[in-house]
């Protein structure tokens, strides 16, 4: 006798949010992409010295977040 398994998929939004079951993150982007696009975004900055690349950064941040 097999028995099938439940998959979260099973489960209705409101079952798995009573239960506090998260699905698992899907992300859009490989790790290979998010270094690559970092190593790009770096390699703009590569000519101010640390602490402007500091404070360009810390701004990138700032807008990201608005």
């Amino acid at each position: 006798m097999s028995t099938k398994k439940l998959t979260l998929d099973d489960l209705p939004a409101a079952t798995r949010q009573k239960l506090g079951v998260k699905r698992p993150r899907q992300s859009q982007f490989s790790k290979d992409e998010v270094r690559t696009h970092a190593l790009r975004v770096l390699a703009e900055v590569a000519s101010l010295t640390q602490d402007q690349r500091r404070r360009v950064l810390e701004h990138a941040v700032k807008v990201n977040a608005i």
